[in-house]
């Protein structure tokens, strides 16, 4: 069998990102919109579920909103039980906000909804391969940390 040129690699791996990304999404973004959730909530819990409590000012420039702003947001979602605002540990001036039982909750719930689909391509294929992809995804990973 002859190996499969450097290009077609790249476009098939281009189609399995896109539609990776298309499918992650629409299960996501379907169980956000189901539960009320914007995805700027979203955006917030999965920021403090992967990188822990933080002072509520780091969310202004990447979601392009003042500290008035993000302060109010922080509010509503506090209001709503998915977020606590604790004292900062040194400086008196500031606050952290942090992930509630709810909050994390949350969280869990919509990375299983976006998992779905993948359990589910998971278990249509043959235990060959399930092999042969592993595989191929074990040296795909280790050249792509190296990078």
């Amino acid at each position: 069998m002859m190996p499969n040129p450097p290009d077609e690699l790249t476009r098939l791996l281009l189609d399995w990102s896109a539609i990776f990304i298309r499918k992650s999404m629409q299960d996501f973004n379907q169980y956000t919109h189901s539960q009320g959730f914007s995805m700027v909530h979203m955006t917030v819990l999965m920021h403090l579920h992967y990188q822990g409590a933080c002072e509520i000012t780091h969310f202004c420039e990447p979601m392009q909103i003042s500290p008035a702003g993000a302060s109010q947001m922080i509010e509503r979602m506090a209001q709503r039980g998915l977020v606590v605002r604790l004292p900062h540990p040194t400086d008196r001036r500031s606050r952290l906000v942090d992930l509630t039982d709810y909050g994390r909750q949350v969280v869990t719930d919509s990375i299983a909804a976006r998992e779905t689909w993948l359990s589910q391509i998971v278990t249509s294929l043959s235990a060959e391969d399930r092999q042969r992809i592993t595989s191929a995804l074990k040296v795909l990973n280790e050249h792509a940390e190296g990078l």
